[in-house]
């Protein structure tokens, strides 16, 4: 099988960290660790305001946040995330098993020394036939810039899959997720605090790497 594999919050423990620095940045208050997620910047209950749900986020503006996006993504944060436990071993049994895998990200291909640099420190780049970031074409322009885009990302990716022609697809975006979904490809959906409603065919939800495993018949 071809599969497609996402690195942050895939592979790499990211909203958790970059959520804690914001939270410190801008002053404001976070959930208990398990409910952090990038839902909370994105999400408000109907009828209240994002203050009641993340208290101090009122105060921030999209541009302060898209500032601050772009001035983290550009420091050390991302070698410094941590991999999920259980995945370098996950991989290594999927290559044996005869899967090939290809490492796609939405991050900007301008950031691919850090990203190869830190998939090597982790012991995980040579397990992918491929390391696949997003070109500075696939950006719109029209877009705010540093903003994440979800709906161009997953244009990027639906069409990555069909030149790869790929089985599956390892993912946490909602958008991203369903779209690939639409498209034919069998998503594998990590399970994350912003995803948790998220149905459909073609997409099975899974705990973790080790739950991934199992799906794929290696455990």
């Amino acid at each position: 099988m071809k599969i497609g594999i996402d690195l942050d919050d895939v592979m790499a423990i990211c909203s958790v960290p970059y959520l804690r620095r914001f939270a410190q940045e801008f002053n404001v208050e976070l959930p208990d660790e398990s409910q952090i997620g990038w839902h909370l910047l994105s999400q408000k209950e109907t009828g209240t305001g994002y203050n009641a749900i993340v208290p101090g986020l009122d105060r921030v503006t999209p541009e302060q946040r898209d500032q601050f996006r772009m001035r983290l993504y550009d420091s050390t944060f991302f070698a410094e995330l941590e991999v999920y436990k259980d995945c370098p071993a996950v991989l290594e049994r999927l290559v044996a098993a005869g899967h090939e895998l290809y490492f796609i990200t939405a991050r900007a291909e301008r950031r691919r020394y850090i990203t190869e640099t830190w998939l090597r420190e982790k012991g995980i780049f040579d397990h992918a036939k491929a390391v696949h970031l997003k070109p500075m074409g696939d950006f719109r322009p029209e877009y705010p810039r540093g903003r994440y885009d979800p709906a161009g990302s997953a244009e990027y990716k639906v069409r990555l899959a069909k030149e790869l022609e790929l089985d599956a697809f390892c993912e946490d975006d909602v958008v991203i997720s369903q779209t690939l979904a639409k498209s034919g490809v069998q998503v594998f959906l990590f399970d994350q605090p912003w995803n948790r409603e998220v149905r459909g065919d073609r997409i099975a939800r899974v705990a973790g790497w080790t739950d991934l495993a199992r799906h794929l018949g290696l455990s």
